[in-house]
């Protein structure tokens, strides 16, 4: 029995294979009017691969979107499966370029590629007696083989051609249509790119995320059966009226099977011309109206109507439906009474993925009151041109009453005190007083003489410091002039008191203490009473002073992300270095202040 056991567990005992992802070409150097293809692949796959999902490669064009492949082998009685993804690439000009590298999740753990120096030159350095490429989709299920080109005949306009396709072949100006470019076809596809893309010439656009597996449909055109796909499409917005053409892009499209020996040449095609009618929006246009055009539903909804003083409440604004979210708009109060409001989220628009012009387009806001008692909340409203009713529509929704009650647990109040200042009771414990003897080892050294002395010593050694802090440093010697100098390490000092916070994972007082430190900044820079500084005001007087609109944006934003995470801190929040980013704009702004 022992001898079998002694070979089982030295096989058992061998290591399994690491994981490795690497990124290769199939041919380097190419041409300029080669293909080449692109391959990702995981050896030792130890779980889920996710490879990326690449839309485009700076200096080439993808031609042909992904094909996966799989595959599993047993060597020393362990088993190794390798994944791979693979792409169809042309270079668009000459020269010496780099592929970039690439992150692959295995298992939940990710692996980056090593980049790829590709020489390009003028031409073709493939041999034309290559195989083709293998196709990421075939999309017609033909035969193994296929007849050589020579003997394959011509193929006619009538067998292969390309479509544009409207939602609406007539629209409002600023209505969005989606356009979409469909191949039809009575022969096998092997390959399919896009080999020319004119420009949207009186449209505005947005992609839609196009799928890897183009999915196939039989249709009938003048009794003719073809099979159809969708190539790509887009979201169009016309900026003006008339009759506009649609770009006809040239396609490059390899006809044969992927599979064969003899795949035919490439040939290419043209997609076929469509024109939409655009008209002009009715006048006079109402008082509110953003440009928005669709069919849209607004609604307001609050996480919680019943809260304590203290405590936050976050709005969701959401707008629902069909059309131009573009030009949506969030229409709220800019103040409400008895709460304080942050300024609105960066709105989040999340299309129907079976019908990208459907979607949603939410705003959150968040509001902190200030008394007790009942709070009403405004409602807001909005106005759009619907195109089927043909005529303005106002959405609106109703006033929501929010009811405030006093906070509960150790309460600070705050009283007005004698020259603007405030007083802050902090309670009213008082300590126990000890009784009983006083403990041998206690000694007072009050009646030491050398504590005397230290004790009249010590103001005369501030006095004598300071007189040389002041000597060395003559800023010292102007409060004000030593603030405005030294703004930029007052800051620095208060920024290092904040990350305390941090390394204790207290959220709130974290983001407190940094949003304290960029306003501190600006009340020493400018001489004025912290107090009285508000981001807003801070960004206009910026604004005022000629400061970069960029680099205005980002101490707002630091400050604002701050101010809203101490109310509603969320569970990711910490992740984001904002030490880092408030003092590279604080470092920015030491530059032109």
């Amino acid at each position: 029995m022992a001898k079998f056991l002694l070979p089982i567990l030295l096989i058992l005992a061998l290591p399994l294979r690491a994981t490795e992802v690497t990124a290769t070409v199939s041919a380097n150097p190419v041409g300029t009017e080669d293909a080449f293809q692109l391959t990702i692949k995981v050896d030792g796959v130890t779980g889920e691969v996710q490879f990326p999902e690449l839309t485009s490669i700076p200096d080439f064009n993808i031609i042909a979107g992904a094909s996966t492949s799989r595959s599993t082998q047993i060597i020393n009685w362990r088993t190794s499966v390798s994944s791979s993804i693979t792409y169809t690439l042309s270079p668009r000009s000459a020269g010496t370029f780099t592929i970039p590298p690439f992150i692959v999740k295995v298992g939940g753990k990710e692996y980056k590629t090593q980049p790829i120096k590709l020489a390009v030159k003028k031409g073709s350095l493939l041999s034309h007696q290559q195989s083709r490429p293998r196709s990421p989709f075939d999309m017609f299920n033909d035969n193994m083989f296929n007849p050589p080109a020579s003997a394959r005949r011509p193929v006619s306009a009538d067998s292969l051609f390309i479509r544009c396709e409207l939602s609406e072949p007539i629209a409002y100006m600023g209505e969005a249509v989606m356009v979409s470019y469909r191949i039809y076809s009575r022969v096998s596809v092997a390959q399919l790119g896009i080999r020319e893309l004119p420009d949207f010439t009186g449209f505005l656009t947005e992609d839609v995320p196009q799928n890897h597996v183009l999915n196939q449909e039989a249709r009938t055109v003048n009794g003719v059966t073809y099979n159809t796909a969708v190539i790509f499409r887009k979201i169009v917005f016309p900026t003006k009226t008339g009759r506009l053409p649609l770009p006809q892009p040239v396609f490059n499209i390899q006809v044969g099977n992927p599979y064969s020996f003899f795949p035919g040449e490439p040939i290419q095609r043209k997609s076929q011309p469509a024109t939409l009618t655009v008209y002009p929006l009715p006048t006079p246009q109402p008082n509110g109206f953003s440009g928005a055009v669709g069919q849209f539903q607004l609604s307001v909804s609050f996480n919680q109507d019943h809260v304590k003083m203290g405590d936050s409440i976050t709005c969701t604004v959401a707008v629902s439906g069909e059309g131009d979210f573009n030009t949506v708009e969030l229409m709220f109060p800019e103040s409400v009474d008895g709460f304080r409001m942050f300024r609105p989220s960066s709105p989040e628009l999340k299309r129907e993925q079976g019908n990208p012009l459907r979607g949603v387009k939410t705003w959150k806001i968040v509001l902190v009151p200030q008394k007790t008692g009942t709070l009403v909340i405004p409602g807001t409203r909005m106005t759009f041109f619907n195109p089927v009713s043909k005529d303005y529509v106002t959405r609106e929704t109703n006033p929501v009453e929010i009811s405030v009650e006093k906070g509960t647990g150790t309460a600070t109040s705050v009283v007005p005190g004698a020259g603007g200042s405030e007083v802050v009771a902090v309670g009213n414990d008082i300590d126990y007083i000890r009784t009983g003897d006083t403990p041998d080892r206690f000694v007072d050294i009050s009646e030491s003489q050398w504590y005397r002395i230290l004790i009249v010593a010590v103001p005369f050694l501030f006095i004598f410091f300071g007189i040389v802090l002041r000597w060395r440093d003559p800023s010292r010697r102007d409060p004000v002039t030593y603030r405005r100098t030294h703004a930029a390490s007052l800051f620095r000092s208060r920024i290092r008191g904040a990350a305390k916070y941090l390394k204790k994972g207290r959220g709130r007082e974290y983001y407190q203490q940094v949003s304290k430190a960029c306003i501190s900044y600006f009340s020493d820079k400018w001489n004025r009473p912290i107090l009285d500084l508000k981001i807003d005001e801070i960004a206009r007087d910026l604004e005022a002073q000629g400061v970069e609109p960029e680099l205005i944006r980002a101490i707002v934003d630091a400050v604002e992300y701050c101010d809203f995470e101490s109310y509603t801190p969320s569970s990711n929040a910490l992740n984001r270095d904002i030490i880092k980013d408030a003092e590279i704009a604080v470092s920015r702004l030491e530059k032109v202040l």
